[in-house]
Formats: structure tokens, sequence, C-alpha cells
């Protein structure tokens, strides 16, 4: 560490790392370097300020996003079901696609949850996709909020 709180230049003791597979390579070279590693199923003082600093990193980020106008906001309202979709279940994809045409596609953590080739515009994909989601959330037994 390049300035621990006593001034002094020096490597770690120990670090303690939370319990992941991922970071188990890490071991036997810190090891090797003099570092003693613990490892832990929790570390209350990262587990209580990492949610505060995502927060905060967040709110930096989107300082100069553009703010959608108030026509633009009721999209949500327009579209409850495309909307709940995007906020919890996967993502969508709106556009042409080279060799099939306009496309719609909602893509969960899974795979291909709908998909259409049929409409024409934004306006008819919007309205496509909002009917298809709501007999995807049917189908799994999820209630439209």
């Amino acid at each position: 560490m390049r300035r621990p709180l006593d001034g002094d230049a020096r490597r770690p003791k120990t670090i303690r790392l939370k319990a992941n597979t991922r970071c188990q390579e890490l071991y036997p070279v810190l090891e090797q370097i003099g570092i003693g590693v613990r490892v832990e199923k929790k570390l209350p003082k990262i587990d209580k300020l990492f949610p505060e600093l995502r927060q905060e990193l967040r709110k930096i980020s989107r300082a100069k996003m553009i703010r959608p106008d108030t026509d633009q906001a009721t999209v949500e309202t327009m579209f409850p079901t495309i909307a709940q979709y995007v906020q919890g279940c996967g993502f969508i994809e709106i556009g042409d696609q080279q060799g099939f045409g306009f496309v719609v596609r909602a893509m969960g953590y899974g795979g291909v949850d709908f998909e259409d080739n049929r409409p024409e515009s934004l306006a008819e994909a919007m309205v496509v996709l909002e009917a298809g989601l709501s007999r995807w959330f049917k189908d799994q037994g999820i209630e439209i909020e």
C-alpha cells in the first residue's frame, strides 16, 4: 500500500476476502509474496458501504443523462408490460435485422422470451411486443403490476 494510515509504505500482512470462487486463484499468488488470506462469509463494513458506493456511482453516471420530457415519460404507462419486463426480466431489441426485416425481440436471462418479425414500424413493434410479453407473463404465472 502506498499510503497506509500511519504513513509508512508496506504490504499488508493479511487481506480479508469474501468467499468467492473467482478469487481462489489469487490465494497462492498472495501467499507467495507474503500476504496472508482470510476468507470470510461476511465482511460487515464492506457489505454496509458497497450498496451506498454503488448508488453514489450510479448517481454520478446519470448526472449528465438526458431526461425525458413529459410526453416521453408516459411510455411506461402506455406499455406497462414492456416496462415491467425491462426492469427485471431482460432487455428488448427493436429494429431492422439484415436479411429478416423489422424485428422485435425480448431477451431474458435464459434466452429469447418473445420474437416477431411482422411489424413494419416502431409503433406496431411496441404494440406487438406489449401483447407478446403479456402472454409470456401469463404463461410464466407472473402477475403484471
